[in-house]
């Protein structure tokens, strides 16, 4: 690969399509990775064929133990070596917190939080050595604010939110570090986390592929962070200036009509 690479992370569907397609365009090699095959190798030609570029693919399970050190490994093993990394693969978990199950919650928690975080200390390490690079890792609005009935799912995006904006100072000026909150968008994420959106969080959805853009524009002009959409951004504001408490309860009445109210 002579031009640069980017590596994606739940390059099966959804938001990590857009990011593929977007970085294509932008002259950039690929690496792609998630738990299924065949939906990035129909990927991978179509984007070889349309943009010119070199895609690999690499199948891993970043929500089990080790799933990040082993792709890393398998990546070496294949001479790929990224100087983009796009975090975006993730999973959410909609319910009472204590009805979870409790191997999908180790899993969304382990893929969410460990797996980020090991890919990003892995990379950045390697870019601060090389003297350059960029990441970007995928937070959610609800990173901003307590989410009743998406309680450890926001709180494990609070995490990346919180890691992204620090390692946006400690690892300039080698290594941008930039953290999107796509919002909701139209992608597959319902239907694996239970998620029923209200008919308002409905009419502000983003197509992926604006997602993608605005992620990855924000990356390469070195913002710490970025939420994608008017009404995301505006609710991650209102959110920084009402008391946690407050927000938490209108959350509740707003998403949580299915569930008696504590």
């Amino acid at each position: 690969m002579t031009r640069e690479t980017a590596l994606i992370t739940g390059a099966s569907s959804g938001l990590g399509i857009a990011f593929a397609e977007s970085l294509a365009k932008r002259g950039y090699h690929l690496i792609l990775t998630a738990r299924g095959a065949p939906a990035m190798e129909a990927l991978a030609s179509r984007l070889r064929e349309q943009y010119g570029a070199d895609v690999a693919v690499q199948p891993a399970d970043l929500s089990r133990p080790q799933g990040a050190a082993g792709l890393v490994a398998l990546l070496d093993e294949r001479g790929l070596s990224p100087s983009v990394v796009v975090n975006n693969a993730g999973l959410g978990l909609n319910d009472r917190f204590i009805e979870h199950d409790p191997d999908r919650l180790a899993a969304m928690l382990h893929l969410n939080i460990l797996a980020l975080t090991d890919l990003t200390r892995c990379y950045g390490q390697r870019m601060d050595a090389a003297g350059a690079g960029h990441i970007l890792l995928v937070a959610s609005p609800a990173a901003y604010m307590p989410a009743p009935l998406l309680a450890a799912y926001a709180a494990s995006k609070a995490y990346v939110l919180s890691l992204g904006e620090a390692l946006h100072v400690e690892l300039a000026p080698k290594v941008g570090v930039t953290v999107l909150s796509p919002g909701y968008m139209n992608t597959g994420f319902d239907a694996a986390s239970g998620f029923q959106p209200t008919p308002m969080t409905q009419r502000s959805a983003l197509a992926p592929e604006t997602v993608a853009d605005i992620g990855l524009d924000a990356l390469f002009k070195g913002k710490s962070s970025v939420v994608a959409g008017t009404a995301n951004a505006l609710a991650a504001t209102v959110a920084k200036l009402l008391p946690r408490g407050f927000i938490a309860r209108q959350a509740f009445k707003t998403t949580g009509s299915r569930y008696e109210a504590p």
